[in-house]
């Protein structure tokens, strides 16, 4: 079966591995991208 004969050497790029060097400020990004600004006018609220 020709698609078999390549089978061992196939898929052995591995993935780029990133060293986190300052938690802090890691942990903060994480925060930030999770959170959710809403806008409220005051003519929507008097509404």
């Amino acid at each position: 079966m020709p698609y078999k004969a390549n089978e061992p050497r196939r898929h052995r790029i591995p993935k780029a591995r990133y060293k986190i060097e300052n938690w802090a400020e890691y942990d903060a990004a994480l925060r930030r991208r999770g959170s959710l600004t809403v806008w409220v006018t005051p003519e929507a609220i008097a509404a």
